[in-house]
């Protein structure tokens, strides 16, 4: 563990005195107890090792080539959570509490428009100062007599709320970008990037600081945890400069960030199928399809994880990555059986209902060149693009997206900053073609791509570079050279220039009925109960099948009256003969024998 840890304890412990609240010192967790339980923890967790390998990369060009840094994009995943759902996972999974220290904290309406409205208003109000300003603390506290009263989960956290561990990630990130992309006053250039990769020197003067609009633009829907990774990343990114800008101010007004965001509903930087329909009908198409069956339904993988999951309390496999993590990840209880994550074999439990929650998904994001992520995720490349195409020369770009003309930000930020979710950077990813992302994995905690924007010599030409997580990412996209750091950028705006689009083809062909999910009755059949109903099921068709041909083939029931005294004789049953036109078969297995691969595996 590096010393930048070491020394961002004691930092965290300090800073946070500003934003936690009611909040003994019996109830936060000394940073030196995270990630203690367990002897291994997945890349998901996103540990302080795990985030220092995650560093950008110096930029590896010819000794000759002379580039500068004109814009850089940058998407993150927010930082640790709580489970962001009511889960069912394993049984106990409800009854554990969630306490969570950080808090969010609110502001009245912002100058300069309320300072007007009061000097204007007929109504008497006395402030201690002109436009004196405070903050709400938001607390979830409100329902804390369960099980009648309560909040999702047991104690103060809302669903999928941002934790401590999740606000260190994001510092980090911040601090990382702050050591790439800032050159330091007076400092030399490889203090605080190198000049190929300064995007902002603070030697520079101007009217303007690097955090306010139109240098900055961030962008996060309307989550907590996404909103507040956000702030955090720009925190640890120019806190020193927000600081000295306050102290320039006064105690009457505070330095302002604009966040761009929408109704969550309807917001486009995650997949909204109550927006665009036909979403469903392509999640729909890839989950029937033959690969699908054979990768994640029937083999005996699936059959074996399913019967453990009955086994721990049910069938909670969508939701079984976010059961397992949020529970290791913040040294919480595992099941014993699934308690085998790092024990030096691969063939764990813990990572086997990982893969085969995750997996099915990440299917769908990559099915039939991506086409289910490219009509997701359509509108947010025209927000990123939107930041992106003034640093090209029109006559570079105007012939490939001649439908973002209009959609050029004018003035265009430096830096544009996007905080959104886990599904938004795989599917991101996604779109930018088969060999940049694999689907074997899912995007940790504070995950983070990198788009930067360069300019090479005097000219016209501009070429861009991809990070994801510290891995140099340019040379998988189509059109780029094997190794190749910097890529023309007209082989990025090619690439998304079919699905780069506000309006989309979002109607839906499915009905009602087909938008029922089947998968569930699918992996039902490959548990001990589903298999006993389909046993019971083939049995009493049998029998009815059976009546039915003998009433069809004699004409009468097997059963008749005689004598008038109501007793009855049992009529002859005689075998089929080859000459009635009826195959004579042995027992039907129904397709099942042949749908079940051993050798099948997530």
């Amino acid at each position: 563990m590096t010393n930048w840890w070491y020394s961002l304890q004691h930092f965290i412990q300090l800073s946070f005195l500003i934003i936690i609240s009611n909040a003994n010192a019996n109830e936060f967790e000394p940073t030196n107890k995270w990630y203690t339980r367990y002897s291994e923890y997945p890349e998901y967790c996103s540990t302080p090792t795990q985030m220092e390998e995650r560093a950008i990369p110096p930029l590896n060009k010819p000794a000759d080539l002379q580039t500068s840094l004109l814009h850089v994009t940058i998407i993150i995943r927010h930082g640790a959570r709580t489970p962001w759902n009511d889960h069912t996972c394993w049984t106990g999974w409800k009854e554990q509490d969630w306490n969570c220290e950080l808090k969010t904290l609110t502001a009245p309406p912002s100058q300069p428009e309320i300072l007007l409205l009061e000097k204007n208003t007929t109504e008497n109000v006395e402030l201690n100062g002109e436009g004196a300003m405070f903050l709400f603390e938001k607390n979830y506290d409100a329902l804390m007599d369960p099980p009648q009263l309560r909040n999702t989960f047991k104690g103060n956290c809302q669903k999928g709320q941002l934790l401590m561990r999740g606000y260190v990630q994001e510092l980090h990130n911040g601090k990382m970008l702050r050591d790439t992309y800032v050159k330091e006053k007076n400092s030399a250039n490889s203090e605080g990037g190198t000049d190929d990769l300064v995007l902002i020197d603070l030697n520079e003067g101007g009217d303007l600081r690097p955090y306010e609009e139109p240098n900055l633009y961030y962008r996060a829907d309307d989550d907590q945890r996404t909103i507040m990774s956000g702030q955090v990343l720009l925190r640890g990114l120019f806190g020193d400069l927000i600081q000295q800008h306050s102290k320039e101010l006064g105690t009457q007004v505070d330095p302002t960030i604009v966040l761009h965001t929408a109704d969550k509903n309807r917001d486009i930087l995650s997949m909204n199928p109550d927006v665009c329909p036909r979403l469903n009908d392509l999640w729909d198409e890839a989950e029937k399809s033959l690969e699908y069956a054979k990768k994640f339904v029937n083999n005996r993988e699936s059959q074996e994880l399913n019967e453990l999951m009955e086994s721990l309390g049910g069938d909670f496999r969508d939701q079984a990555e976010d059961c397992l993590m949020t529970a290791i990840c913040n040294d919480r209880d595992l099941p014993e059986a699934l308690d085998d994550f790092g024990q030096g074999h691969a063939n764990n439990y813990f990572d086997r209902l990982d893969k085969y929650s995750f997996k099915p998904f990440n299917y769908i994001l990559r099915y039939n060149n991506a086409a289910y992520s490219k009509l997701a995720f359509g509108p947010m490349w025209v927000n990123i693009l939107s930041n992106v195409l003034a640093y090209i020369p029109t006559s570079t770009w105007h012939n490939i997206l001649p439908n973002l003309i209009s959609e050029v930000r004018s003035p265009s930020p430096t830096l544009a900053l996007f905080s959104a979710h886990d599904t938004t950077i795989l599917s991101i990813l996604a779109t930018l073609g088969e060999n940049v992302w694999d689907g074997q994995t899912w995007a940790p905690y504070a995950s983070m791509i990198v788009m930067e924007i360069h300019k090479v010599g005097t000219g016209d030409e501009r070429r861009f570079r991809l990070v994801y997580n510290g891995q140099i990412l340019t040379d998988k996209v189509q059109g780029c050279a094997q190794d190749e750091e910097l890529c023309d950028v007209k082989n990025l705006l090619t690439t998304v220039k079919d699905f780069a689009v506000k309006k989309r083809n979002c109607e839906s062909n499915l009905s009602s009925s087909d938008e029922l999910d089947t998968l569930a009755l699918k992996q039902m059949i490959f548990t001990s109960k589903g298999t006993a109903i389909i046993f019971l099921f083939t049995m009493l068709s049998g029998a009815v099948g059976g009546l039915v041909t003998y009433v069809f083939l004699t004409h009468r029931l097997p059963c008749r009256r005689i004598d008038g005294k109501g007793e009855f004789s049992k009529a002859p049953i005689s075998a089929p003969r080859a000459d009635d036109g009826i195959a004579i078969t042995g027992v039907p297995d129904y397709g099942l024998g042949s749908m079940l691969d051993e050798n099948s595996i997530l």
